[in-house]
């Protein structure tokens, strides 16, 4: 699991995500999607957090992220299909504060 940096409730920005570790030499992502958890706060719609779909570039797969709850943070879970049939989930979470906090 991936320990992203905080972000702020105003911003949006993008979080990546690399399978490149755990791809074969041939390789490649050909389907992501990305759902939000929370794991510590209260957001009783975490999913609002995710702005469009993931995109993928490269062994990436790439999901942008805004606003969100202070003192939640979430677990964005990113599920990638491959050109060889298999599928892999990687998470990450991202702790959210608001910018009167620091």
């Amino acid at each position: 699991m991936a320990q992203f940096s905080y972000k702020y409730t105003t911003e949006s920005e993008l979080f990546s995500f690399d399978f490149n570790p755990i791809l074969q030499p041939t390789e490649t992502l050909t389907t992501a999607t990305c759902t939000a958890i929370t794991v510590q706060g209260t957001d009783t719609n975490p999913s609002a957090i995710l702005y469009g779909i993931p995109t993928i570039s490269l062994g990436k797969a790439t999901q942008r992220v805004a606003g969100g709850v202070a003192d939640t943070t979430y677990r964005l879970i990113m599920t990638c299909g491959t050109n060889e049939g298999n599928t892999y989930t990687v998470t990450g979470d991202i702790p959210v504060y608001s910018p009167s906090e620091m």
